[in-house]
């Protein structure tokens, strides 16, 4: 038996000299933890009204809510405020007023256009001091005692 001499020929394939270099890169996470937003309120009280009349009580005199947050983080606050306490009874002319210092009388004015709305803050101190003023108007209101929620929301933006 003869043998024959097997011939193979293999192929390689290959890019230019270099082409398998390889990169990579990589980026820092970082975030803070805020402290929980706290609101506590108190109550905006018209006292004695007459069945037909009104009454203002001026937001320095009026209900005061205290927000305590994350200091220098800003946030935005949502207020819902009533039309009606009740059949008869009116609200309007709304006055909010805003300060990090426990003191309406250096207090800036919000603006209030309507019932409803938001506005930014932010306070070195953490803590946000707002009151809010009204006048209540009664129209043939029946005896009784009404009451309705004033609602504020803040949020950190």
């Amino acid at each position: 038996m003869h043998l024959r001499p097997l011939t193979v020929l293999v192929c390689l394939a290959a890019g230019p000299a270099g082409a398998a270099a390889q990169s990579s890169g990589s980026a820092t996470m970082t975030g803070t933890v805020l402290s929980a937003i706290t609101i506590s309120g108190s109550d905006l009280g018209f006292g004695n009204v007459l069945p037909t009349g009104s009454k203002r009580v001026a937001a320095p005199m009026g209900g005061r809510f205290v927000i305590t947050m994350a200091a220098s983080a800003p946030v935005t606050i949502t207020y819902a405020l009533p039309a009606t306490l009740g059949p008869g009874v009116g609200l309007g002319a709304w006055e909010l007023l805003s300060n990090v210092l426990n003191d309406p009388a250096s207090a800036q004015a919000i603006p209030v256009s309507s019932g409803n709305g938001s506005f930014g803050a932010t306070t070195t101190t953490g803590t946000l001091y707002l009151w809010v003023g009204a006048t209540v108007t009664t129209t043939s209101a029946g005896v009784g005692s009404y009451s309705r929620p004033i609602t504020l929301t803040v949020t950190y933006n």
